[in-house]
Parts: C-alpha cells; sequence; structure tokens
C-alpha cells in the first residue's frame, strides 16, 4: 500500500512538470470527483487568472454508524419502587439495578465549498488550497443515539402504569441535571449531538491539476477545516461540554475534550478529475 501512495505522488509530480499549461482564464473546465475523510464529492473547476482556479462542489459522508457501543444509566431507584410494590403489583418486566443502552456514532458531513487553488509554479503540479465550507442543513458533525433494551422500557411501561404515575423515568443526569430517555420504536431511545457553526473555513495543499490538461487526471490533498462554535446537546438540550465528557465515560472525555480543545477537521482525499472542455 505504501509503494503504491509514493508511486501515484511521483507519478503526480512527474505530470505537473511536463504539461502544458492550461491555466487560460474562462477558457476551460474541469470536473471531479473524490473520496477522502470529508466523504465523497463532486466539484467544477475553472481558471479565473494565471495559476488561479475558482472550485464549487458539494462533499457529503453516507449514512450509517461508525461503530457500536455501550453505556449505562442507574435505575437503582426504579427497582427499590418495582421491589417495594411487588408483593401485591406482581410485575412481570424487572428492572436490574442500571439500563443498557446500545449506542452508535454516526458521522454527519454535508457541505457545500467554495475554494481557490493557486498554483505558484505553473510548470508543476503542485498546489495550495484555501476557502470555506458551508452546511446547509446544520446537521450534525457527530451524532450519539441509543436504545434501552426492550425489557427496560416494558418495566417502565408497566410501572407507570401500575403505580398511575408518569413521573417514573429512566434518564441520565448530568450536572445535576436530568435527561429522559423517550419512546421510539417500542424501547427508549436518547441522542446526543455535537454541533458546529454551519460556516467552515478550509486550507490545503496536494498535487495534480483540478482543469487536467489531458482529457483525465488525479491529484492528491492533505488540509484541514477549521470550526467555530462547538456545542454538545442532549436530548435537544445544550449540556456544558465538560460536564458530558465527565458523564458519558473515557472514550466520550477525550474525544469531547479533542474537538473543544482543537477545533479541527483533517483532510485527505484523492480526486478523479475530468476535462469538460
Amino acid at each position: 500500500m505504501k509503494r503504491i501512495i509514493i508511486t501515484s505522488l511521483v507519478a503526480l509530480f512527474t505530470m505537473g512538470i511536463s504539461a502544458q499549461d492550461n491555466f487560460e482564464a474562462f477558457r476551460h473546465l474541469g470536473v471531479g470527483v473524490e473520496a477522502g475523510l470529508h466523504g465523497f464529492g463532486v466539484d467544477v473547476a475553472m481558471p479565473v487568472y494565471k495559476g488561479l482556479i475558482v472550485k464549487a462542489g458539494y462533499n457529503f459522508v453516507p449514512s450509517g454508524d461508525l461503530f457500536n457501543t455501550q453505556f449505562s444509566i442507574d435505575t437503582e431507584d426504579l427497582k427499590e419502587a418495582q421491589e417495594q410494590y411487588d408483593p401485591i403489583m406482581h410485575f412481570q418486566n424487572k428492572f436490574g439495578d442500571e439500563a443498557e443502552i446500545d449506542a452508535g456514532l454516526q458521522l454527519g458531513m454535508s457541505n457545500i465549498k467554495l475554494l481557490l487553488n493557486w498554483y505558484p509554479f505553473q510548470s508543476s503540479s503542485f498546489y495550495l488550497a484555501g476557502g470555506f465550507y458551508y452546511s446547509a442543513n446544520n446537521k450534525p458533525f457527530i451524532s450519539i443515539h441509543g436504545n434501552t433494551t426492550p425489557n427496560d422500557w416494558a418495566a417502565l411501561l408497566e410501572l407507570r402504569d401500575k403505580m398511575n404515575d408518569d413521573s417514573y423515568e429512566i434518564a441520565l443526569e448530568i450536572a445535576n441535571q436530568k435527561y429522559p430517555v423517550v419512546e421510539k420504536d417500542g424501547c427508549g431511545y436518547m441522542q446526543a449531538d455535537f454541533k458546529m457553526d454551519p460556516l467552515k473555513y478550509y486550507v490545503g495543499l496536494g498535487l495534480g491539476r483540478c482543469v487536467p490538461n489531458k482529457r483525465i487526471g488525479l491529484q492528491f490533498e492533505l488540509g484541514t477545516l477549521f470550526y467555530t462554535g462547538a456545542k454538545f446537546y442532549l436530548q435537544d438540550k445544550e449540556v456544558p461540554m465538560a460536564d458530558a465528557a465527565e458523564q458519558l465515560g473515557d472514550a466520550a472525555k477525550t474525544a469531547i475534550g479533542y474537538m473543544e480543545k482543537y477545533p479541527i477537521y483533517p483532510q485527505l482525499a484523492l480526486r478523479l478529475n475530468f476535462l469538460a472542455f
């Protein structure tokens, strides 16, 4: 794999040195497709000045869980209430000391982008990139969603029904604030979202021409997004990030701490570009 990457980079650099100048303003159009850490994307590119290319495009990450995990919510008080009245109520669904939450993590990157690529050496395919990414739908950057077991949710409903009291709840408590689990598809459901401002800033560098001299060209790019306004929400309520990290365990504490301290998201992308005209 390492050998393939090195060979591809050498090929890109060699192509750039030997290529003809294709930077005539508004005379050419490139169309590209990409795959990278920002997901999949499409874009169009056009020269606007000697060595300067303007690009517009769209990137998205397909929906689906990146990985699954488990965490627990204390239900000892519910268990004690159930056991106290069980001799006369005869509950069918029993609580344990903890309710297990099966959780999955999704990445919600979906952005339109406007970028400039500057080729400082017109005989080379090396370039610098900068511009903006914008998320029009303000979808959460990271979303953690989880479900209780059907038994735990059935036990809660039975307790509410037999005690005629809807105040019983399975809830996550953070900084003396409770965030109740809600019903979805016959189970308890909880969602946590990490959001940022929709406008992000991007800088990067790479090899390859986004408006190729031949019909097809390759492009390799390294870069990073800079974001602001990072916030954490649990059940659509904002939670101080430090409090959330402390409650959700070591992995979440590390991840949230990193995102708060280093508001960046890296990019590593490989593009296939086509010369439209």
